[in-house]
């Protein structure tokens, strides 16, 4: 299954767990690899770096899929997926990113699937961000998108080890999703959790809602997110809206996005997205544009510019390309400026 469609990027190649599968087993993979060149205007710490990143536009995966009829209308299978650096790894990492420090950090669970829908147990996506991912005006690049606010500022995790799901079969347009999480630690947010999830999308328009709660003996965290995507013609338009208790300090971090694409030609794409973060002493604002080629099969090279600024009291990510040498958070007053270039390679 070899298709690469930009106006779904980051959604269709990071949900690989709703991808169908024909029996057997299948290879997947996702390389994005480029030239990143920042600099960091104002402040008492100004900065300027050009280096090599890994994921300037989307994750660095592979993985493998397999999955067999069980008979009576169900089949059951399991997905392994491994998140990886292209580029050398910060002080005290390893090679393993887009996700935790472990061997198939990003997937390893097992599914059952039928007409009633699917149950998934193990490490798998967590289903709120799903609901980002669909929604994101940029279609979630690592620069410029709600990616820094969301999940780094705001705590929205990407990954659920530990976790149950069921995802319902589409009804009318409409799936559900609801997830479970069994932490290792109760004193930490990675105690228990939750998250649900709605999707409708009957054709050219479509709604997202999600929930999600972390429970901690120290500080819960909980968040909404709601979303709207609408397609007209080579047009598409995309709304996304947070609300996030992150910490004793963000307990009402709002994100809103508004932006979209404009399909050019077959092979190029232009997108522009324009963000905003608020809380208590917290404000954080990004614009950004990007372009992308398919100048051959499976292979695209992008460009794209992100401009953030901190006008708030706090310190903000204003990044979600890791590692990179240049930090990746503004103090007060700062606004940095990034051009990314960069070639990714999808192989589904």
């Amino acid at each position: 299954m070899k298709s690469f469609k930009q106006g779904a990027l980051v959604t269709a190649l990071s949900l690989t767990c709703s991808a169908s599968f024909a029996e057997g087993f299948n290879f997947y993979a996702l390389l994005d690899g480029g030239v990143a060149s920042t600099s960091i205007k104002g402040g008492t710490t100004p900065a300027k770096m050009t280096e090599f990143v890994t994921g300037g536009y989307a994750p660095n995966f592979f993985g493998l899929t397999s999955e067999k009829t069980l008979g009576a209308g169900y089949s059951g299978g399991f997905k392994l997926e491994q998140g990886f650096l292209l580029n050398a790894p910060a002080t005290g990492n390893s090679r393993f990113a887009f996700g935790s420090d472990a061997l198939f950090n990003r997937q390893a669970n097992l599914y059952i699937k039928g007409s009633t829908g699917t149950v998934a147990f193990g490490t798998q996506p967590n289903i709120a961000f799903n609901s980002v991912l669909f929604s994101d005006p940029r279609s979630a690049p690592d620069y410029g998108s709600s990616l820094s606010a969301i999940v780094i500022d705001g705590g929205l995790g990407t990954i659920d080890s530990n976790s149950a799901s069921y995802t319902s079969p589409e009804i009318v347009g409409t799936k559900f999703a609801a997830q479970y999480v069994l932490g290792t630690s109760t004193t930490s947010n990675n105690g228990t959790g939750q998250r649900y999830s709605m999707t409708y999308k009957p054709k050219d328009f479509g709604l997202t809602a999600a929930y999600y709660s972390n429970a901690s003996t120290t500080t819960p965290t909980s968040g909404t997110v709601l979303g709207a995507t609408y397609q007209m013609g080579a047009v598409s338009l995309k709304a996304l809206s947070t609300v996030q208790r992150a910490s004793s300090t963000l307990k009402s971090l709002k994100t809103t996005g508004i932006g979209g694409s404009y399909m050019l030609s077959r092979e190029t794409t232009l997108d522009i997205g324009s963000y905003k973060t608020k809380d208590t002493g917290y404000s954080m604002g990004t614009t950004a544009a990007g372009v992308q080629f398919k100048f051959l099969k499976d292979l695209t090279i992008y460009g794209q510019y992100a401009l953030v600024k901190n006008s708030g009291t706090a310190s903000t990510a204003f990044n979600f390309a890791p590692p990179t040498v240049l930090t990746g958070t503004l103090t007060s007053g700062q606004t940095a400026n990034t051009l990314n270039i960069g070639l990714l390679y999808g192989f589904f």
